[in-house]
C-alpha cells in the first residue's frame, strides 16, 4: 500500500509535460501485469495521446507532439506547422516596423527564416552558445542580412519568438493539466 501511495505522490510531482510523455516515448519493454488501485483504472499511452488530442489548436498539438517525442528534424508536418505559426505571427509583427525601414529583401521569406532559426536553438539551447550569430543566420538561409544588421534591426524577433513558445508551452501545460484532473475524477 505505501508503495502505490509513493507511486501516486511521484506521478503529482511530474509537470504535465513529463506526464505526458511518460509511456510514450521509445522505452524497454515491461511485461510486469500492474495492478491499479481500486475503482481506478491504469492510464496507459492512449489517455495520454488523447491530452494532445484535447489541445484546442494545431499549433500547440504540433509543439507538443515536438516536445513529447523529441522529434527536431525540420522535414516533419509538425515541425512545419510550427514554423508556419511562429512565421506568420512575426510577419504581423514586422509589418509595422517595414513603413519605418526599407529593406530589399522578401520580409516573408525572412520571416519564415527566422521562425525556422529560432524554433531550431530553442529546441536545441547548448547549441546556440558555439554558434555565432552569423553562423546561426547562414545556417537558416539568412545570408543576404550582415550579422550586425540583423542584430540591431531584428535580434527583437528572437526575443518575440522565445516569449511565443513560452505561451505555447503553458498553453500546453494548462491543458494537459485540466486533462490529468479530468481522468483523475
Amino acid at each position: 500500500m505505501n508503495a502505490m501511495v509513493n507511486a501516486e505522490e511521484k506521478q503529482e510531482k511530474l509537470s504535465n509535460l513529463e506526464w505526458l510523455g511518460q509511456q510514450l516515448r521509445a522505452k524497454t519493454a515491461n511485461y510486469e501485469a500492474e495492478v491499479p488501485a481500486t475503482n481506478n483504472s491504469s492510464i496507459n499511452w492512449e489517455d495520454r495521446c488523447g491530452a494532445i488530442a484535447f489541445l484546442p489548436n494545431d499549433e500547440s498539438k504540433a509543439y507538443a507532439s515536438i516536445l513529447v517525442w523529441g522529434d527536431y528534424r525540420d522535414n516533419t508536418k509538425q515541425y512545419a506547422v510550427v514554423v508556419d505559426y511562429i512565421a506568420e505571427y512575426i510577419w504581423r509583427m514586422v509589418q509595422e516596423e517595414m513603413n519605418k525601414k526599407r529593406d530589399t529583401f522578401d520580409m516573408i521569406k525572412f520571416c519564415k527564416h527566422v521562425a525556422r532559426m529560432e524554433l531550431f536553438y530553442s529546441l536545441r539551447p547548448a547549441l546556440r552558445e558555439y554558434h555565432t550569430l552569423k553562423g546561426r543566420l547562414v545556417f537558416s538561409g539568412i545570408d543576404y542580412i550582415e550579422p550586425n544588421t540583423y542584430s540591431k534591426r531584428y535580434g527583437w524577433l528572437c526575443d518575440a519568438v522565445a516569449l511565443l513558445l513560452k505561451e505555447l508551452h503553458d498553453e500546453i501545460e494548462h491543458y494537459v493539466g485540466s486533462y490529468r484532473k479530468q481522468l483523475k475524477d
